[in-house]
């Protein structure tokens, strides 16, 4: 049998430690031919994952290492001094973060560089950068960065914080060149992921950044929406299936690829809080829980058991 397996950094194991113990326990049932794909979910073990990934890489810049103060600041320096070492390719791994300053920090560094956010826009045309978010956060709004923040803010505090935010981003909006069709303002903070890394993401969106789901654009990258076509199974480790699992995670990125070429997939997991109708919908034949934390041991030892039902 052919194999692909996905797998994704959970807590301290790597993607590539757990990729190596579904080969080890899988191997000690039968010989079979396994392709690891490593993944992301663009928070942790993003470049890992990219660095695993076939032809040209774009160059990762890791957000979380970034946000250490109290200001977004770093992460545009760090996508300037990329770009001047001549990378048309970036990606920005983000998720939530303490620091919320809307993006303000980001705002300051690309007017210093270029007079204005519509200037930096335009120069920054040329390259192609991707923000992607674990989550699709946006900045503001009830369920926005900044009203997550209530529970360790206080809910005054962080109210304050996000109409101070929001206020921010109608101007930013206001500056840039309006949507084409509708002749308005683009509507950024409300966009996916637009939250994430503190509102980095937000002002990378409007110079022109995209946004999407790590796992999504890791599952297209590592090669493994295209390795279901000439598989005979397809395994991916997930965390945890929830139904978040069943809209953003690595079972759902490649499924549908998986389903249109005939492939089936299999989930192992830690805990499996989903029905079989719910996961027959995406074309998940099967998930097999550890019923516990997802580490290398647990898991090889699951997939021993695994092993058994699907090898011919």
């Amino acid at each position: 049998m052919r194999i692909v397996v996905g797998t994704s950094a959970v807590r301290d194991t790597t993607a590539a430690e757990l990729g190596a113990a579904v080969v080890r326990g899988w191997r000690a049932t039968a010989p079979d031919e396994l392709a690891v794909h490593l993944l992301s979910d663009g928070v942790t073990g993003l470049a890992d994952a990219v660095a695993a990934s076939p032809g040209p890489q774009p160059a990762v810049i890791e957000t979380a290492n970034l946000l250490t103060g109290t200001s977004t600041a770093p992460v545009a320096e760090a996508l300037l001094d990329t770009l001047d070492s001549g990378v048309g390719r970036v990606v920005l791994g983000m998720g939530r973060s303490a620091v919320h300053d809307g993006g303000r920090g980001f705002a300051a560094v690309m007017r210093r560089r270029f007079g204005s956010l519509a200037a930096a826009r335009e120069r920054l045309s040329g390259h192609d950068i991707v923000v992607l978010g674990n989550e699709r956060l946006p900045l503001v709004g009830l369920h926005g960065a900044g009203a997550q923040l209530a529970a360790t803010l206080g809910a005054e505090r962080a109210q304050r914080l996000d109409r101070e935010v929001a206020d921010f981003a109608a101007a930013v909006e206001a500056e840039l060149p309006h949507d084409l069709l509708s002749g308005r303002p683009l509507r950024l903070a409300t966009a996916d992921h637009s939250g994430l890394g503190g509102g980095s993401a937000f002002l990378a969106l409007a110079l022109g950044a995209r946004a999407r789901s790590g796992i999504a654009w890791t599952v297209d990258a590592s090669g493994l929406s295209e390795a279901v076509v000439t598989a005979d199974l397809c395994v991916v480790v997930v965390e945890e299936m929830d139904a978040l699992a069943l809209e953003d995670s690595a079972a759902a990125a490649v499924a549908p690829a998986a389903l249109a070429a005939g492939c089936p997939v299999i989930v192992l997991t830690g805990e499996d809080h989903t029905s079989r109708h719910q996961r027959a919908g995406l074309g998940i034949v099967g998930s097999y829980a550890t019923g516990g934390p997802l580490g290398p041991a647990a898991l090889a030892e699951r997939v021993v058991r695994v092993a058994r039902t699907w090898t011919r």
